[in-house]
């Protein structure tokens, strides 16, 4: 991909946006800094479901999940958003925490988190769990990201 093309933009969903896909999200860009040749990629995540109009923050078991994982905070400054028709049409590829949230995007710019990392189903929802759950959500997420890099290099090849 030439410098002049535009970023890829991945675009993670999931029902609340405080636990999967704000998770997905920064880890994704922690893998993207962690190798010399990182893809030319924008990230951002949104949920299925606008639950409530309060300002909300990633969860705080998410936070500190992310932080054992990466060893340091990534969702810091966090604030859950709801996902819209422009977030949705700005998106190359929108990948979403459970199978029937596809249904509701363009079928050829949508997969799910276990697809991008070759696997089928839903990755489970930590929201309600004890802190290891989410630990064992983010370890998850980071083996689908690092098994769908592949994938994604070659999604951005192609545009």
């Amino acid at each position: 991909m030439s410098s002049d093309t535009p970023p890829m933009h991945i675009l993670f969903i999931c029902r609340g946006n405080i636990c999967r896909s704000p998770m997905a999200m920064v880890l994704l860009r922690h893998r993207m800094n962690a190798t010399a040749d990182g893809l030319h990629v924008v990230t951002s995540s949104a949920g299925y479901f606008d639950f409530t109009p309060f300002r909300r923050e990633a969860h705080p078991f998410a936070r500190r999940a992310i932080e054992e994982v990466c060893g340091t905070d990534l969702l810091a400054g966090h604030v859950a958003r709801c996902w819209r028709l422009d977030t949705v049409r700005d998106a190359d590829l929108v990948v979403v925490a459970e199978a029937w949230m596809r249904d509701d995007f363009p079928r050829q710019r949508v997969i799910t988190m276990r697809e991008l990392g070759g696997e089928v189903g839903d990755v489970k929802d930590p929201y309600g769990g004890d802190y290891e759950r989410y630990v064992a959500c983010a370890c998850e997420l980071d083996r689908l990201i690092k098994a769908g890099m592949s994938r994604l290099y070659g999604l951005c090849d192609t545009r």
